[in-house]
């Protein structure tokens, strides 16, 4: 974990417990921040620290260290990655980029001048996503979609979800696992998501859809972060075609999902059987479910 970052940093994080670590932000010529335990504080030589002036400070030069280690010194092997502006470490670590962001014809090419890096670090935390199991899932699979703001513990929780519903249900799960985050998947190590589970990588959600509802047969598909319409509506057509969809969102609660101009047609059209809302404060807290119709749904 973390392999890529440069000797200083790793140097650092050994006197940190790893395991409260979710956001490690690093900006040119600023303080290293970590997101720990879910509150923001400085990295210093010896861990973290209140104090802004003896916490670690990074340069372009480190940054370019960490890009380079964490493609394994191959650009191009993840241009397209590149082009949505992020890249996957090897153990599942999301590094999105800030930078000057390059076009041609229209459409994203490269990201490059980065002046800063937001490496999210996934967490494996079994039995997360049991009270959403025993609340949603445990008469059967439906199509549910969890919602909150960023880094509030969506992708630990829909990990921990497939591997219950992989192996409490025994249903075959398909994984569209877009940024390589949800499994972690590598030729020698993968994160649990259950024995019932298959896994498509780096795909879009239109052609990942396609291809698992037309040759793996799944009986529920797993994917994170609907943005766009256009994913929307091939999580509409899965389902319609017989296939559940457990997804996520960014949205703060049912009153933004109705007002929103991407997810408001997912309510509409009462497209899932459940609507899970984390709470705001803290990570991975359940702060409200609701049903189809947004009516809510006792927690206890």
């Amino acid at each position: 974990m973390l392999e890529f970052l440069t000797d200083e940093l790793r140097s650092a994080l050994e006197n940190v417990n790893l395991n409260f670590v979710y956001e490690l932000r690093i900006r040119a010529n600023k303080p290293v921040v970590l997101s720990y335990g879910g509150r923001y504080t400085f990295l210093g030589k010896r861990g973290i620290t209140p104090h802004r002036e003896s916490a670690l400070v990074s340069c372009y030069a480190d940054i370019e260290t960490i890009i380079y280690r964490a493609c394994q010194y191959s650009l191009y092997s993840v241009t397209e990655q590149l082009r949505q502006g992020f890249l996957t470490g090897a153990g599942g670590e999301r590094i999105g980029l800030a930078g000057i962001f390059v076009y041609e014809d229209g459409e994203t090419f490269t990201v490059k001048e980065v002046t800063s890096l937001n490496i999210r670090v996934p967490h494996e935390v079994k039995g997360c996503g049991a009270k959403i199991f025993d609340l949603c899932f445990a008469d059967g699979v439906k199509s549910a979609l969890l919602l909150s703001p960023p880094g509030r513990g969506k992708t630990t929780i829909l990990r921990d979800l497939t591997r219950l519903i992989s192996e409490k249900n025994l249903l075959n799960v398909l994984i569209n696992d877009e940024r390589n985050e949800l499994s972690a998947s590598y030729r020698d190590f993968s994160l649990d998501t259950g024995a019932f589970s298959d896994v498509i990588r780096y795909s879009k959600k239109s052609d990942a859809f396609t291809a698992a509802v037309r040759a793996m047969r799944p009986d529920l598909i797993v994917t994170d972060e609907l943005v766009t319409k256009e994913e929307i509506a091939a999580v509409a057509a899965c389902i319609r075609s017989g296939v559940d969809v457990l997804a996520s969102a960014h949205c703060k609660d049912a009153e933004g999902l109705k007002s929103s101009p991407v997810l408001s047609s997912v309510w509409k059209d009462r497209l899932f059987s459940y609507y899970v809302f984390l709470r705001s404060e803290g990570v991975g807290e359940i702060a409200s479910v609701y049903d189809a119709d947004l009516q809510a749904v006792p927690l206890c």
